[in-house]
């Protein structure tokens, strides 16, 4: 019996990795019913309903090969591995430090402090994480997801030079691609180190092949520079990296999406309503509209021209300019033998020979969006759409369109859209001059209210329902209201109070 039975688990694993996951199960189950305290059994059944996306079956199944084989440390990462596979955060880190204590396989414990990275990142436990990262990094050397995974919790905790030499490990192992130079960027923004992004993607320019991602950060880059002068040729120049993406690049569907709605949302910033709901449109229809040469920036936007730099395609070419420089030195010997600066930072730049080279796309063919490709939108796209919708038809003064926007954004899964779309119905129909509009008022300041008594802590209702007062010249209420706001939200109010008492501007 043991000798068929040790067949049947044998089969059920080959099963499994040839991602036959039922037949594995039933194999498995079919084991289990001869040898029902053989724990590769419950752990075959296990495999085959974490591929099936059934956890909680998973995890009992786990749990009983831990019963029978209590002092390996391999079951205990199968169980860890499930229960946090079901969100069940705090049992898993229960077991995958029990599975560290007694031991696993090399490659289990490689994954062990990655899930224990991820993990304790999760929770907000961010040194824990790096600790556990750094640790996985010791056991499988250079890996570039870990090194992304350490730069984001860098980036939350603002250790700005830890970050950045971070960035400069990754471009070590792949200088050629972008996610580099992408980290340190929005780690200079983040530190509002203006000039020195503005370098790094300079310099992604020079080593990286162009992406979506690049031309993206750039315009991000000019909308953080209007936040230092007010400058709106920043807006200009941000619609221009817009377009040049689109040009440039091969886009998906999801970002000629993304890139209609970063140009409605400059657009409503430059007061263009005209072209922001044109880029709507757009946004709405984009394989018709890309195929059919929507323009982003049209003549009265002068586009935006960028020095033209040499791009090196292959990236096994940068590796082997790494492997002439470095020869065999280890990891930590290649980052530290680069001289750092004044401030004790590495900044390192991949030597590529200089060659003349176009952004320009190189098929002689043009790209053309898949016709038959279903556009998918997230929640998150369509409550932006509906927002901007909003703002455009508000400059417009086309109060009708606002009401009927509105009430999409209400429709919504996020808290604030459904605020913002029940407070911008009731200015709407005040704007119209409808009979109705007050008590239309009286029944959203309810509706904030009741959501301050479910969570006294929204802020956010406390907001909107103060702006109702104001609008209907509920002064005293508002007043009272600000007293549980900021300080600076608080100065805001009062000044608009103060406005709207001697018949000024009251939005």
């Amino acid at each position: 019996m043991n000798i068929n039975v040790k067949d049947i688990i044998a089969d059920s694993h080959l099963a499994f990795l040839n991602q036959e996951n039922e037949t594995a199960l039933r194999l498995a189950r079919q084991a289990i019913s001869l040898a029902p305290d053989n724990p590769d059994a419950y752990r075959c059944a296990g495999n085959a309903c974490m591929s099936l996306d059934r956890y909680d079956e998973a995890i009992e199944y786990y749990r009983t090969a831990v019963k029978y084989d209590p002092d390996n440390g391999n079951r205990y990462y199968d169980l860890g591995f499930a229960l946090a596979s079901a969100e069940r955060f705090s049992d898993a880190l229960k077991n995958l430090a029990k599975a560290e204590e007694l031991g696993c396989t090399p490659e289990n414990l490689v994954q062990l402090y990655n899930l224990l990275g991820i993990l304790c990142f999760d929770i907000g436990r961010y040194d824990d994480a790096l600790v556990n990262l750094n640790k996985a990094e010791k056991l499988i050397g250079i890996d570039v997801d870990i090194l992304k995974r350490k730069a984001v919790i860098y980036g939350i905790k603002n250790d700005i030079k830890n970050g950045l030499m971070t960035a400069n490990q990754i471009k070590l192992v792949t200088p050629s691609e972008y996610t580099g130079y992408q980290i340190a960027f929005k780690l200079l923004v983040q530190a509002k180190r203006l000039d020195e992004a503005e370098k790094e993607l300079e310099r992604a320019r020079k080593y990286a092949s162009p992406t979506m991602d690049f031309y993206f950060d750039y315009m991000t880059l000019e909308l953080e520079k209007y936040k230092t002068d007010n400058d709106k040729e920043h807006f200009k120049t941000a619609l221009g990296m817009i377009e040049k993406a689109l040009k440039t690049v091969k886009p998906t569907v999801k970002e000629v999406v993304e890139s209609y709605i970063n140009a409605a949302e400059i657009y409503l910033q430059l007061e263009d309503a005209d072209r922001a709901i044109e880029c709507l449109n757009a946004a709405q229809n984009p394989i018709w509209a890309y195929n059919n040469g929507f323009d982003v920036v049209v003549r009265n936007y002068e586009p935006v021209t960028l020095t033209e730099y040499d791009i090196e395609d292959m990236i096994e070419a940068d590796r082997k300019k790494i492997e002439e420089q470095f020869g065999d030195y280890g990891f930590e010997e290649m980052v530290e033998s680069i001289e750092p600066d004044e401030e004790g930072n590495r900044d390192y730049l991949t030597v590529i020979e200089d060659e003349v080279k176009s952004d320009a796309k190189e098929d002689s063919e043009v790209y053309k969006l898949d016709e038959s490709e279903k556009v998918e939108y997230s929640s998150d796209n369509i409550d932006q759409i509906n927002r901007l919708y909003v703002g455009a038809y508000t400059v417009k003064k086309d109060f009708e369109k606002v009401i009927e926007y509105s009430r999409k954004l209400q429709a919504s899964e996020n808290t604030y859209s459904v605020y913002l779309g029940k407070y911008t119905e009731a200015n709407a129909m005040k704007e119209l001059g409808l009979p109705d509009f007050a008590a239309k008022y009286e029944e959203i300041i309810k509706f904030f209210r009741n959501a301050m008594i479910k969570d006294p802590t929204d802020l956010t209702a406390v907001t909107f329902r103060v702006q109702c007062y104001i609008d209907i010249g509920q002064y005293d209420e508002a007043e009272q209201l600000c007293s549980l706001l900021t300080k600076e939200v608080r100065n805001s109010f009062m000044e608009k109070i103060k406005k709207a008492k001697s018949g000024g501007e009251q939005h």
